[in-house]
């Protein structure tokens, strides 16, 4: 019987069954697993089942008297079987000995035919539909012509019939050969010439039958192999496809290499603030964002470059698990990178801490300016004696000022004997010029002059101008301090309520002479209003960028308050508290201290109690109520609070 092979569905391994044996449950010798090998051929691979014609479609066999040619031994005249393969998929016709006994017997005799051969080959048909993979082709077992009717019939039973389909896919035209063993001798009383066969449509294909050498295979369906630069052209792909829909303006669209462009400008900018910054919080802010902006410019590049590369990626496929684990490797390369960089520059300016502790570190010390000889200063030929009145002050020059570049330091001081004022600088190791103005008792007529506008700005320039005039070559003022005693604080209160004059005065130092109105003289409490200018300057010296030393006594108030209640008012506004403090300043022994007291008070000095300190802001509390007592603050100020003016300003 004819041997079909194909696959075991378990392990692969190639079998051959015998054509009866496909419905019966086979087990593979190779894995010992069982199947039934009619299931193991695949149904794409297979033609439509044929019907084995059954008894009623063979005619009667002819008379007796009509015998069959001889037959020569060995011939295959009569044993084989002509398969014809009918255009369009329809049914196969099975040729038998059987159907040609059927056949009607010639009217005519006709002359002995010669012997039928081996292979029976028609005439070349119209080239008939190319069958898509292995097609398994069953031919009918040969049977004696007794039985052939019910032979067929059983051998239909054991072949699948499929519906053939409605109209089948055309295909390309190949000759297809066919082999099936050759069939044992069927008497027949036709004759087994090739005239006797059916006819054939003009478009049908005539099967060519072998000597049976092979039986048929079926291959297992071929493996597709991955196509070079898979992986490159869904990336490519799929990034061609996410920009596609984003238009930057009527019709040109967003690309990539315009993402790439704003993520490396954003970098550069946050790398920018990451450097020059000293924010604990704005590096933060910029090391994030540069990370981010660099990514992100790493990524845009990439993808651009795969979409120029490659032109043909224009449809986005589902990405395969090899391009996925791409994609994500290069995310995560990309910001590693990024971060490197970041980090990189974020070490190279200093990390925060770094910088904080530096900001509260003391200013090193520079080295001592070498020495110039004394006609190459600027203030070689500037005259030092006496005063000069300017603007209603009076200017001195102390005997050790120094100015090697004609930029000197100025000390106004209002409300106080000149001459106390012009020693004490002098005792204090002030470098500076010094300037006093007097404009009688009470803060009114401070407050009347010093309330125009640009007044000091006026003043200033005028002492510029007469220290060049006197001698001081280049000059050019450099810092100013302001200082008051008593009644004098009425220039302060103006002078410090104008923003511009806060920016140019670097400290301030009030004797005993700070006041305010009560809003509710029986609660004591001092108007805010009145202490504003000094509430702001004080809030700058807090934060150690000015300068504010004070100094008060207990003298009580009547109708406004005392310095000692409007320092406390100013500690409140800063959070700064008093603390205990037993201090006494040393005796002054200058030549305006000596006599600036009354006979019997020569030895009256500060006795300090309390004192309050934050950032620059100095608050001292000294005993007394006596006019001596308020009198001390002035002769003392050379070794209370020029003190730290002096030592601030020195280079």
């Amino acid at each position: 019987m004819a041997a079909i092979q194909l696959y075991c569905p378990f392990c692969g391994q190639k079998l051959s069954i015998e054509t009866e044996a496909l419905r019966v449950q086979t087990t593979c010798p190779r894995c010992a697993k069982g199947f039934v090998p009619i299931d193991a051929i695949p149904r794409d691979q297979t033609l439509p089942a044929m019907k084995v014609p059954g008894t009623a479609d063979v005619a009667a066999p002819p008379p007796a008297e009509a015998k069959a040619p001889a037959k020569k031994p060995g011939s295959l005249a009569g044993q084989v079987d002509t398969i014809l393969l009918p255009p369009n998929g329809g049914p196969l016709p099975i040729v038998t000995g059987a159907h040609r006994a059927a056949a009607p017997e010639p009217a005519a005799p006709k002359p002995e035919p010669a012997p039928v051969a081996a292979t029976n080959v028609l005439p070349a048909p119209t080239p008939p539909p190319v069958l898509d993979g292995p097609t398994l082709i069953r031919a009918a077992p040969p049977e004696p012509a007794a039985n052939a009717s019910e032979k067929a019939d059983a051998l239909a039973a054991t072949v699948p019939v499929d519906p053939p389909a409605a109209e089948p896919p055309a295909v390309e035209a190949k000759p297809l050969e066919v082999t099936v063993p050759a069939a044992p001798a069927v008497e027949t009383t036709a004759p087994a010439g090739p005239e006797d066969l059916p006819p054939v449509a003009s478009d049908g294909l005539a099967a060519t039958v072998n000597e049976p050498e092979a039986p048929a295979v079926i291959p297992p369906p071929p493996k597709t192999a991955p196509a070079e630069g898979a992986i490159p052209a869904e990336l490519a792909a799929r990034a061609s496809t996410m920009l596609g829909s984003v238009k930057v303006g009527s019709s040109k669209a967003l690309g990539f290499e315009h993402v790439a462009l704003v993520a490396a400008v954003a970098a550069v900018l946050s790398l920018v603030l990451l450097a020059i910054t000293n924010v604990g919080a704005l590096r933060l802010i910029g090391g994030f964002f540069g990370t981010i902006s660099l990514t992100a410019a790493f990524l845009a590049g990439a993808a651009f470059w795969l979409v120029r590369s490659r032109k043909d990626s224009s449809a986005a496929p589902a990405m395969s698990r090899p391009a996925r684990n791409a994609l994500i490797g290069s995310v995560v390369a990309s910001l590693v990178l990024g971060a490197a960089i970041t980090g990189g520059v974020a070490a190279a300016t200093g990390s925060p801490p770094e910088l904080l502790r530096a900001k509260h570190m003391p200013p090193p010390k520079l080295p001592p300016k070498p020495e110039l000889p004394p006609e190459q200063r600027a203030d070689y030929k500037l005259k030092r004696e006496g005063h000069v009145f300017v603007n209603g002050g009076l200017l001195h020059v102390p005997p050790k000022f120094r100015s090697d570049d004609g930029a000197f330091d100025l000390y106004m001081h209002f409300h106080g004997n000149t001459n106390l004022v012009e020693e004490s600088a002098t005792a204090a190791g002030l470098n500076a010029l010094v300037y006093t103005v007097n404009l009688g008792n009470g803060s009114g007529p401070y407050e009347d002059k010093f309330s125009v506008v640009g007044v000091l700005d006026q003043t200033i320039d005028k002492i510029q101008d007469m220290a060049r005039k006197h001698g001081l070559r280049d000059a050019k003022v450099r810092r100013v301090a302001l200082g008051s005693w008593s009644a004098g604080y009425g220039a302060l209160a103006k002078l410090l309520d104008v923003a511009k004059n806060v920016e140019r005065i670097d400290s301030v130092l009030v004797l005993d002479g700070i006041h305010a109105a009560y809003l509710d003289p029986k609660a004591k409490t001092v108007d805010p209003l009145r202490l504003a200018p000094f509430s702001r300057f004080a809030k700058l010296a807090a934060e150690g960028k000015r300068l504010f030393s004070i100094t008060h006594s207990d003298i009580g108030g009547t109708e406004y308050a005392s310095s000692g209640e409007s320092a406390d008012a100013l500690l409140r506004d800063v959070g700064a508290e008093r603390a205990p403090a037993q201090a006494t300043p040393p005796r002054v022994t200058t030549k305006a201290a000596l006599t600036a007291f009354n006979k019997g008070a020569q030895e009256t000095r500060l006795e300090q109690t309390t004192e309050a300190k934050k950032g620059g802001l100095h608050v001292r509390g000294y005993s007394g109520q006596t006019p001596d007592q308020h009198m001390a603050h002035l002769v003392q100020m050379s070794v209370t609070v020029l003190p730290e003016l002096a030592e601030r300003w020195k280079e």
